[in-house]
């Protein structure tokens, strides 16, 4: 007996995505063949670990670890080594990974429109661009505070070593990443009334929790922001200026 199969929404988290890959897995054989660089005529899952990296999958008789993100930059976040990963298998890719393929499952399942119903995902957290923030800050900011927080941002895209990066959020939120330092915890989001920003210490996705920038810079940057135990924190500011100008000397600290 034929029937239909498949998702009401789009993934929404790392589960999700596992569950669609079983499900894709047919699909898949092409695009996997194209990054791996081989036929790709069989498939198979050797054993789903539960731990860093997920998965094992059997390629035409090669074997290749597997990590199952949401968003390809999810890996970036999560501090995972690169070393020891092969492939990442996503909703959507984000986010280039350097030597780890990235296996994009949303370009799959466009090819198998029944898969999933609704092109959306059920609960309203969107992928950002920095135009997209751009424009709700425009929209919904004062002038003054607009302009001030743009020119803030074409100052950061004059460091070299600063690239603004897409993310997610259910309004608009950009992402700092520092590309010396590797750091990529620091962001600013757009409210309806204003700007706000957080930084992130420690990958708390390992145990026990590692630090993603080193122990001094963390504790001067404490030092600067007047939060001493958190291992993540929004930036405490009483307006635009003053934030902005907090961000100032948490990048210099970052950048030193």
């Amino acid at each position: 007996m034929e029937g239909r199969c498949g998702f009401i929404w789009e993934p929404s988290n790392e589960a999700e995505v596992c569950i669609l890959f079983g499900l894709l897995m047919p699909s898949c054989l092409d695009e996997l063949g194209k990054l791996v660089g081989c036929s790709c005529s069989e498939l198979y899952v050797e054993e789903f670990r539960g731990s860093y990296p997920d998965c094992i999958l059997v390629v035409d008789g090669r074997e290749l670890r597997v990590e199952f993100e949401l968003y390809s930059s999810n890996f970036v976040e999560h501090g995972h080594d690169p070393q020891k990963c092969d492939l990442v298998v996503c909703w959507k890719q984000d986010r280039s990974l350097g030597a780890v393929k990235v296996l994009e499952l949303s370009r799959v399942a466009q090819k198998l429109p029944s898969v999933i119903k609704n092109s959306k995902p059920k609960h309203r957290t969107g992928m950002w661009s920095v135009e997209e923030f751009r424009d709700f800050v425009v929209r919904n900011l004062s002038p003054e505070e607009s302009q001030e927080l743009l020119k803030f941002l074409e100052e950061l895209k004059a460091d070299e070593n600063i690239e603004l990066w897409k993310a997610r959020g259910k309004l608009p939120v950009i992402t700092l990443s520092f590309r010396r330092q590797d750091f990529h915890s620091l962001w600013i989001e757009a409210r309806d009334d204003g700007i706000a920003a957080g930084i992130t210490y420690y990958n708390v996705n390992v145990k026990p929790p590692e630090p993603y920038l080193p122990q001094n810079k963390i504790e001067e940057i404490r030092k600067v922001l007047g939060e001493s135990e958190k291992l993540w924190h929004y930036i405490k500011a009483s307006n635009t200026k003053e934030l902005i100008n907090k961000l100032k000397k948490v990048i210099e600290i970052i950048e030193s």
